[in-house]
């Protein structure tokens, strides 16, 4: 089984090419769905954030405040870090475990979805990469309409990625998500035959 890393930068469409590849046949592991599931109430992940964080991280529903976490670790590198301690070693466990899963089941590629692929230099944990990336005008309007920001706020969490101008230079493959989901799939479709040919 080949073992892909699937990246890009914020708002250039990797979770539209994630569930595009899922509909092709190949299983993406996601690391952000991971790390929800794993704070979500009373599992491992939550139990040790709320030790190490305190009660006031949580909502008044006693589920986390993703919302205020954020903005904690946005504002403070190493918080960011702590977190990053105790989430880290238990995603990377459940990952091993899905990547087993899927090598078992005889899936020939098998995606792990990690955004910051290229910041944590993971990419020689892999077979192969691959980037979903766009044009800097798309990225910026595509950032703003989803999240709502001006574009001062959109360009700062832009700039805290590496730029996907030196992103695509890193790359095994690139596909190019500027324009439509139907060019985006034509575009997967040719990459996933090009993945199992090449042995």
């Amino acid at each position: 089984m080949k073992w892909i890393g699937l990246t890009g930068g914020i708002a250039t469409g990797k979770s539209t090419a994630k569930k595009l590849i899922e509909s092709l046949g190949s299983p993406v592991i996601d690391a952000d769905e991971i790390s929800h599931q794993l704070s979500a109430v009373d599992q491992a992940g939550y139990k040790a954030i709320v030790s190490h964080f305190g009660q006031e991280v949580l909502n008044t529903d006693l589920t986390l405040d993703r919302k205020k976490l954020g903005q904690m670790i946005f504002a403070d590198e190493s918080l960011k870090l702590q977190l990053e301690g105790i989430l880290h070693p238990l995603i990377r466990a459940e990952v091993l475990r899905q990547k087993e899963h899927h090598r078992t089941s005889g899936a020939e590629l098998c995606f792990y979805d990690v955004p910051l692929l290229f910041e944590k230099k993971l990419w020689s944990d892999f077979d192969a990469t691959v980037l979903i990336w766009c044009d800097a005008y798309t990225q910026l309007q595509r950032l703003m309409a989803r999240n709502g920001y001006t574009e001062e706020e959109a360009l700062l969490r832009i700039s805290n990625q590496i730029d996907l101008i030196d992103k695509v230079k890193m790359s095994t493959y690139c596909v190019d998500n500027s324009g439509d989901t139907e060019d985006l799939q034509k575009q997967l479709v040719k990459l996933l035959e090009s993945l199992k040919r090449k042995r």
